[in-house]
């Protein structure tokens, strides 16, 4: 007991010193990435998350990690890693992997599903969930890989320079094209091993500028026991669904920015014209009382000449009548 303790701390400590450099800061303002609870979606929700604010487009994938978890049935997950859009220091981790949809009625926990019984379908297929982790801003990551997959080995990294690295929204339109490809988990075309494969071969092809690296001699992926497993092929048509969908979404948010500025344009000329009609509106009336007022003082003035010469008048007659 005070052995698997030792072994069960040591292992928190070793991942909370593995991610320290991704949870040096804690912003909590981008739903579905920097968060406060943790929580676990399927890819079709996150990405509902993350495209209801503009931030997940400046939120950049910064690294990339391919896992194998060395007991079970060998399980195969994706770690993604997050810069924060205003925080060069902060990161989100993330988990994505595919896993047999788990009866609702089951009891078990969701962070152990892939070492459930439920891995163990036969080869008809069977509904896939295709899930997203987000760990809360804090410590229970390290908890959380170390309770669903230790011990397993991390064996290969994307790097993505920071020019060309997607954004998380992009991400969460990739894996809801390939959740689309094939939603159904199958045991020999599209299993965990599928679903990562093709989200990593399809990350290399879309963004080509990335790093990879391997950390071990031998390609261990989708590979049980030392034997390969098969699966579907679908990295090319993942990448032509992928292209079409985020064209469609730019061109959607390019008609939505005409739109704007369109009605800006117009909102403008429209405050132009009323401001115009009301300034000669103003204008006319101050010029109309201005003249009135002017044509008040000339009959005020006429009427003081007019009175000085009738006076002049008078006393000029008064002088001609004493000589």
């Amino acid at each position: 007991m005070k052995q698997d303790l030792k072994t069960r701390f040591s292992l928190q400590a070793f991942f909370a010193t593995l991610l320290r450099p991704f949870m040096s800061d804690s912003p909590t303002d981008v739903p579905g990435l920097f968060v406060l609870v943790e929580s676990r979606t399927d890819v079709a929700a996150w990405q509902t998350l993350l495209m209801s604010t503009p931030l997940s487009l400046q939120c950049r994938l910064k690294r990339a990690t391919y896992c194998k978890c060395n007991r079970y049935k060998q399980h195969e997950f994706l770690l993604l890693h997050f810069r924060h859009w205003n925080s060069e220091s902060a990161v989100a981790t993330v988990v994505i992997e595919r896993v047999p949809k788990q009866d609702p009625s089951d009891n078990s926990s969701s962070k152990l599903i892939h070492k459930s019984n439920l891995l163990y379908p036969s080869a008809s297929e069977t509904a896939a969930q295709d899930a997203v982790y987000t760990s809360s801003q804090g410590s229970t990551f390290p908890q959380y890989l170390a309770d669903a997959y230790t011990p397993f080995t991390q064996l290969h990294t994307l790097d993505f320079p920071p020019l060309a690295c997607p954004s998380a929204a992009q991400i969460s339109i990739l894996l809801s094209v390939v959740n689309e490809q094939a939603p159904n988990y199958h045991l020999y075309q599209n299993q965990c091993y599928w679903f990562a494969f093709t989200v990593w071969e399809t990350l290399k092809k879309l963004f080509p500028d990335c790093t990879e690296t391997h950390n071990t001699p031998i390609d261990q992926r989708a590979h049980y026991c030392g034997l390969a497993i098969r699966k579907a092929d679908s990295v090319e048509a993942v990448c032509r669904d992928y292209g079409v969908r985020w064209r469609n979404i730019e061109n959607e948010d390019e008609l939505k920015r005409k739109a704007s500025e369109t009605k800006e344009r117009q909102l403008y000329t429209s405050g132009m014209e009323q401001g115009l009609a009301q300034g000669l509106t103003q204008g006319l009336a101050q010029g109309l009382a201005q003249g009135q007022a002017e044509r008040d003082q000339m009959q005020i003035e006429i009427s003081e000449l007019r009175a000085a010469l009738s006076e002049s008048t008078r006393y000029s007659a008064e002088q001609k009548s004493r000589t």
